[in-house]
């Protein structure tokens, strides 16, 4: 929740990174049980077993997550773990599931307020290794005012080398997917469902494929690179952790003053018994 004050400063700033605490604990009994619950009621109303994990201001940064923000002053790019334009908050209420508490992190690019602002972005650590192959379940919830959903995006690394390869990214409007039949609506939450989706790579380091330059899935991705794995690396312009959602790109009139919030990030992979919900939940007493 920090603005740059000055075009001169570019490494650190230290004003403070708020975010609003959840009225419910994240202890282990509560994640068992929920999951409990939704076991004994998915037949009968769609509710899938979830395993639970809230995220509030105490947990953010030990549960793996972390914001950034990248200016462009002056033809160079700057990266600040801190930004003014993400925080969690209370609104708006997600009905989709009766689980979700309360809360979403909202994630806006005023460029008209700040023109050098590029990107903002959130990151999720805790997934290095995890070949694409493995995944079962992949979906996230948006909701847009203005403009542009965040972007998914994996970081990949397909040799075994320990670096990143390429990025890939699932940007949910029809013109990035195959599957046109899912526009985005505004002021209303949207479940995208990812694993299913359209991926785009960027940034490539080796040879790719000509069937997958123009977007592919992910089953076509793992045929053309069985080893394709996520990849947190050290921090380097940003890039570290493997999983993150951003909003801004090129070209700017996508993703320029776009509006919106985040919540309900869902995975799952071969080796859980249940995929993980990633829950935003506030204080409704603080919003």
């Amino acid at each position: 929740m920090r603005k740059y004050t000055s075009p001169l400063l570019v490494l650190v700033l230290t004003t403070s990174f708020i975010f609003y605490s959840c009225q419910k604990s994240i202890d282990k009994q509560a994640e068992v049980n929920e999951i409990a619950t939704a076991a004994n009621t998915s037949k009968g109303n769609g509710v899938n077993p979830y395993k639970f994990e809230r995220i509030n201001v105490h947990n953010f940064s030990s549960k793996g997550w972390r914001e950034e923000q990248v200016n462009n002053i002056n033809g160079v790019q700057l990266f600040s773990d801190e930004s003014d334009y993400m925080e969690i908050v209370c609104g708006p209420e997600n009905s989709s599931d009766p689980r979700l508490i309360q809360g979403s992190i909202t994630i806006n690019l005023p460029t008209s307020a700040d023109p050098t602002l590029r990107r903002i972005l959130l990151h999720k650590g805790g997934y290095s290794g995890t070949l694409l192959a493995d995944l079962t379940e992949l979906k996230y919830s948006t909701y847009v005012i203005q403009n542009a959903p965040a972007n998914f995006v994996l970081q990949v690394d397909v040799n075994g080398d320990e670096s990143n390869d390429f990025n890939i990214f699932y940007d949910p409007r029809p013109d990035y997917q195959e599957d046109k039949s899912h526009p985005l609506e505004l002021n209303k939450w949207q479940q995208w469902d990812a694993l299913a989706g359209t991926w785009h790579i960027n940034s490539p380091r080796v040879t790719i494929p000509e069937s997958l330059i123009d977007g592919c899935s992910l089953v076509q991705l793992i045929e053309a690179f069985p080893n394709a794995r996520i990849i947190d690396i050290p921090p380097v312009r940003g890039a570290a952790e493997g999983i993150r959602f951003a909003i801004g790109g090129m070209p700017r009139s996508l993703f320029d003053n776009t509006v919106g919030y985040l919540d309900a990030l869902i995975i799952g992979t071969k080796n859980q018994q249940h995929s993980t919900l990633f829950d935003f939940a506030c204080n409704q007493g603080n919003n």
